[in-house]
């Protein structure tokens, strides 16, 4: 009962901080309650809280409701999707140009590897996948790459999860999953063979920012008989090339572009 009216609560103070920051002239006790369709006066104590916690501010002349500092310091620390789109994309091209396959750029979720941006292959059958995607974290190479790179607690958390078996060749077993994900931190790159659709592998490899954080992947996708298991190494020289330059771009430290040399 704590957890739920716990969650209940967050869920009410999320949804008022998002209606507040779409609220050009700030929001109103009012508009907020209407919103969310709760009464004021609990209004009132979701908006103290996040006051307090300096997510929300108060406009002294008018009474209204604003985003506070905390807001702008997560906002200015998320990754820029489209910067590193635009940054990631005359890379990628000259990557598709040089091996033919389908270059996809992928942002780390909790829930999945979401596709940014594609280049498509200059094969006669088009393989790939789209901008909006959503590739498994336990299914796909980019979504290894989250899990061998990023927080520790996203692959504990997938490992104690139901993890679906989209092909035969899916690994859904937890310990099988972890021996693959300490492989992939020590190669520097991800490979998922018929994981995802049968016939089809990918190889994808992390990229990092200016605080040598990972905030995204790039993955070549391809037949079976385009991308080996394992790859050759032009191949896959060619993908770190890409996600070191591309993380250099970024501002990335040295020893972040080093970890998958």
């Amino acid at each position: 009962m704590i957890v739920s009216e716990g969650v209940k609560a967050a869920d009410v103070c999320l949804c008022i901080l998002e209606f507040v920051a779409f609220e050009a002239d700030g929001a109103g006790v009012t508009q907020i309650s209407d919103h969310v369709g709760i009464a004021k006066s609990a209004v009132f104590k979701h908006l103290q809280t996040l006051i307090n916690h300096g997510f929300v501010t108060q406009d002294p002349a008018n009474s209204r409701y604003r985003l506070g500092p905390k807001a702008w310091l997560l906002a200015r620390n998320a990754p820029d999707l489209d910067n590193i789109a635009a940054i990631a994309m005359p890379l990628m091209q000259a990557a598709r140009n040089e091996l033919g396959l389908a270059v996809v750029l992928s942002s780390p979720t909790p829930q999945s590897a979401f596709v940014v941006a594609t280049v498509p292959s200059n094969h006669q059958i088009e393989i790939g996948v789209r901008p909006g995607g959503q590739l498994a974290l336990h299914a796909s190479a980019q979504g290894k790459v989250y899990l061998a790179f990023g927080p520790k607690a996203a692959l504990d958390r997938i490992c104690a999860s139901h993890m679906v078996a989209v092909t035969p060749r899916t690994i859904t077993d937890p310990e099988h999953l972890r021996r693959e994900i300490a492989e992939v931190r020590r190669l520097g790159y991800a490979m998922a063979p018929e994981e995802s659709l049968l016939g089809i592998n990918a190889l994808a490899a992390p990229i990092y920012n200016y605080a040598g954080a990972l905030v995204g992947s790039i993955g070549l996708i391809g037949s079976v008989q385009h991308i080996g298991s394992p790859p050759s190494p032009e191949m896959k020289e060619r993908l770190l090339q890409l996600t070191r330059e591309i993380s250099r771009d970024l501002g990335a430290p040295y020893e972040s572009t080093q970890t998958n040399v």
